[in-house]
């Protein structure tokens, strides 16, 4: 059996969804419980605090990013230090020693 396809679905779904949201905002609008100044008020306070929130995570992050990369830095300067040696200005690299594992 063949499959029928519909012209436009996708335009028709993404027009069926404006609709809904539209109707959805006049249907928010009407019973809101404050004037619209007052919502904005609201809305632009929100938004500032959530941006200081967000600044502040942000901030608390990148210290901690920070803090981390220097342990990092330290550790692999370390490792580095014991496995390679100057000799005569040559480095030299000191591989580990692998094992046999018994099976």
């Amino acid at each position: 059996m063949k499959e029928i396809r519909r012209r436009g679905g996708a335009l028709r779904t993404a027009g069926i969804f404006a609709l809904g949201a539209a109707v959805g905002s006049v249907i928010a609008l009407l019973y809101a419980p404050a004037s619209g100044q007052v919502t904005r008020k609201r809305l632009v306070m929100r938004a500032r605090n959530l941006k200081r929130a967000a600044l502040r995570r942000l901030g608390q992050t990148g210290r901690a990013l920070t803090t981390r990369a220097a342990r990092v830095r330290d550790a692999a300067t370390e490792w580095f230090a014991e496995r390679v040696g100057h000799r005569n200005g040559r480095q030299t690299i000191r591989r580990p020693v692998r094992h046999a594992h018994a099976n």
